[in-house]
């Protein structure tokens, strides 16, 4: 008998395939990869040259923007109201990794010194940017917030 027509095994050969397919596919909205000490900031156009104060937005189009520092990010998309944002990244100050900016934690501190002055930091956890604001006197920010918090600051 032709093993290809046994249909339990056709059907399990398909679930693999179709699992191994998924499981390659990342879940969500990538951040663009940045080229550190290449790349430029979309905001200032310096080079942009520390993954814990850089930045990206991924725009409805497809399109990446990256920056330099965390607030020059929320200042060139209030700037540029046409431009709209499907997802926003912001490096973990510890890790320097990649997470979602919508769920992060920021810290805002002028003692933190970031490259444009923005002077804000992201972390993936709630406790660590609490302490890091114990440390430098600084306050803790949702995305929401801080966008609000800068928009008073640059529009009065």
């Amino acid at each position: 008998m032709n093993w290809l027509f046994k249909p339990a095994l056709v059907i399990m050969m398909l679930a693999v395939a179709l699992l191994s397919a998924c499981s390659s596919q990342p879940e969500g909205p990538q951040p663009p990869e940045i080229l550190y000490e290449q790349d430029v900031c979309a905001s200032c156009g310096m080079i942009i040259s520390e993954a814990r104060f850089a930045a990206a937005t991924l725009l409805t189009n497809g399109e990446a923007r990256k920056f330099d520092d965390i607030g020059e990010m929320l200042v060139y998309h209030m700037e540029h109201p046409t431009e709209q944002v499907e997802a926003w990244f912001v490096h973990d100050y510890e890790s320097e990794h990649w997470i979602r900016a919508e769920t992060a934690y920021f810290v805002r501190s002028d003692a933190l010194k970031s490259p444009m002055g923005g002077n804000i930091v992201a972390f993936e956890d709630q406790q660590a940017a609490s302490t890091l604001a114990a440390e430098f006197q600084g306050e803790v920010y949702t995305l929401d917030q801080l966008r609000a918090e800068v928009h008073m600051e640059v529009h009065g």
